[in-house]
């Protein structure tokens, strides 16, 4: 004998049954990013990450792309950290000739790079994105955050 369960009322829109009005924005969402995650699983196909084929007749353009990429590697602050070890190995072997000029080249480099550094900078402010949505990651300004601290001591 079969017992009839009761159905859960549709509303016609897929969803079964009365949502909470506070959890419909995040139930949506939720929903939305499963549906673009399920939507690029379907169009995902993995490459094979293959070598590429050694070129046997440009060894000075090898040598050059790693050097290029070993450059590209150095950050200002490593150059800075290098410049005043020099400096101080050059201070220490002021006897040898050449040493002053080494010191003062040591100095010169470190300049630079520390200006370098404190310019800031260098290329286009990249907005950080997730999911298509700009995010915001800065903190208040430590006037507003005593703003909030005195606003929550008045009303203790």
């Amino acid at each position: 004998m079969a017992v009839a369960l009761p159905r859960p009322l549709s509303r016609g829109d897929g969803t079964i049954g009365r949502r909470k009005q506070s959890g419909v924005a995040m139930a949506d969402r939720i929903e939305r990013e499963i549906e673009e995650i399920l939507r690029k699983i379907d169009d995902f196909v993995p490459d094979r990450a293959r070598r590429p084929a050694r070129r046997v007749g440009r060894p000075l353009a090898a040598a050059q792309g790693w050097l290029v990429h070993a450059l590209a590697r150095v950050s200002l602050r490593r150059v800075a950290m290098w410049a005043l070890i020099v400096v101080v190995v050059a201070f220490f072997l002021r006897g040898i000739p050449g040493a002053t000029w080494l010191m003062i080249g040591g100095l010169i480099v470190f300049a630079t790079a520390y200006l370098l550094s404190r310019r800031g900078g260098g290329g286009p402010k990249i907005e950080k994105r997730w999911r298509g949505q700009p995010l915001d990651l800065s903190r208040p300004s430590w006037p507003n955050r005593l703003k909030t601290w005195l606003k929550g001591r008045r009303r203790a």
